[in-house]
């Protein structure tokens, strides 16, 4: 079971596109105090778009409770939707999950149209995060727009490279996990970047185009360089792995051949370059990590691939495949090197016993937002417009696929009104 691309081939493609990049495009840098934002005020409504339903939907909906508890009316639902509908919708609070050039522009928007903002960036749940990464990933037109950043963890605030109102707000993605009553061995890929859905139709260099330009900088600045350099590295991380995990994934389904290894592509994978001929192992990346994660027994994953920290949040024991990566957990749970330590890792079933608090602090958004709120409120009453129609993308499918409002109303708690595709009023 292996895809086994050429690294050497891929890096010059990369390279090639970079350099191509670099000189074709801006050499000046967005800068903080570029951003002048007006004075405005909110009515009490929560706004809280949704990329990536496995990951940020549980917990967008603990949000929305704790909102509802302090009497917000909160509308919910595909971040497209709720972007080309900023306008229409009366000013409230907007919590963004990202802060890459995209949703700065988004957020400008947002600001524009009269509303308030914060966010809470969903990118670095995973990160060990430092000021030279934030630096590279982060658009500082967002760290300028935003009313309330908040942080997941002391290490974020302090690693915070842009003067802005920071709080300690946790992350409720962390309180989404269950407890793990399976048997399974769930072996997390991490072949993302070498191995996109989009290099069969597009080609590897449209990908890689599209990854650079997601940049906060012109990539001839050092900023826009360090970007570029995180993506490079992420591809040499991928393809030194690949072979090991390849080898594994064999010597798993040998040496237990009564338990299921189930391969669990990243979501922006091609899973039909993969291939399964053992009779136990299944390739399967369907449902949330949160999910999958109930019938393991056991993870393995690729060092710093969140699935790691998912492990320890789920409370199941991991083994980690090498060392390095950006993530967390390239400093969690036993490291092996070859396929025979895995397996007797894997045999072992030790959990880790690590301290994760200086990453993530209890989950509290809403304070800071409902200060925000009381120190910005809107007189009169809100008009709140119908809904809007909205036919999804492929793509947009695949991220947040459809949804009923009875689940929605579930995860809440509440009854909830659909107001337009995977978009609900509270």
């Amino acid at each position: 079971m292996s895809l086994a691309p050429d690294k050497a081939s891929l890096l010059a493609t990369f390279d090639e596109v970079f350099d191509a990049a670099r000189n074709a495009g801006a050499h000046t840098s967005p800068r903080f105090d570029q951003i002048v934002k007006p004075k405005r005020s909110a009515h009490r409504i929560l706004y809280l778009p949704v990329e990536i339903k496995a990951r940020e939907l549980a917990s967008k909906a603990l949000i929305a409770r704790a909102a509802l508890e302090r009497g917000f009316n909160v509308i919910m639902g595909a971040t497209w939707v709720m972007n080309g509908w900023s306008a229409n919708l009366p000013p409230g609070i907007a919590l963004f999950k990202s802060s890459n050039a995209m949703d700065a522009r988004n957020m400008a928007a947002w600001v524009d149209h009269g509303h308030l903002t914060a966010v809470l960036d969903e990118e670095v749940f995973g990160i060990d995060v430092t000021r030279e990464y934030l630096l590279a990933t982060m658009h500082p037109h967002v760290a300028a727009l935003a009313d309330v950043i908040c942080a997941q963890g002391k290490n974020y605030a302090a690693a915070f490279p842009y003067p802005a109102n920071i709080h300690i707000t946790g992350n409720p993605r962390t309180l989404t996990y269950g407890t793990s009553r399976g048997d399974d061995i769930l072996v997390c890929l991490q072949s993302g970047n070498i191995n996109h859905t989009a290099i069969k139709s597009h080609g590897l260099a449209h990908v890689v185009e599209a990854v650079l330009n997601l940049s906060a900088f012109p990539l001839s600045t050092p900023e826009g360089a360090r970007w570029a350099d995180i993506f490079r590295s992420s591809i040499v991380h991928e393809c030194d792995m690949l072979p090991l995990v390849h080898e594994t994934i064999d010597a798993l389904a040998n040496a237990f051949p009564h338990r299921r290894i189930r391969v669990r592509p990243h979501p922006i994978e091609d899973p039909s370059l993969w291939t399964c001929s053992q009779p136990n192992v299944v390739l399967d990346g369907s449902g949330g990590i949160v999910d999958v994660l109930k019938s393991a027994g056991t993870v393995v994953f690729v060092s710093g691939c969140t699935t790691g920290l998912d492990a320890y949040l789920g409370g199941v024991p991991a083994v980690r495949l090498g060392s390095g990566g950006h993530g967390i957990s390239a400093h969690m749970h036993v490291e092996v090197n070859t396929a025979d330590e895995a397996v007797a890792a894997v045999r072992r079933a030790e959990k880790w016993n690590g301290n994760l608090e200086s990453h993530f602090s209890p989950a509290d958004v809403m304070t800071p937002l409902f200060r925000l709120y009381k120190e910005n409120q809107a007189t009169g009453e809100a008009a709140l417009t119908h809904g809007v129609n909205y036919t999804p993308q492929a793509y947009q499918l695949q991220k947040f696929p459809e949804t009923s409002a009875d689940e929605v109303s579930a995860l809440i708690g509440r009854p909830v009104r659909q107001m337009a595709w995977n978009t609900w009023f509270v």
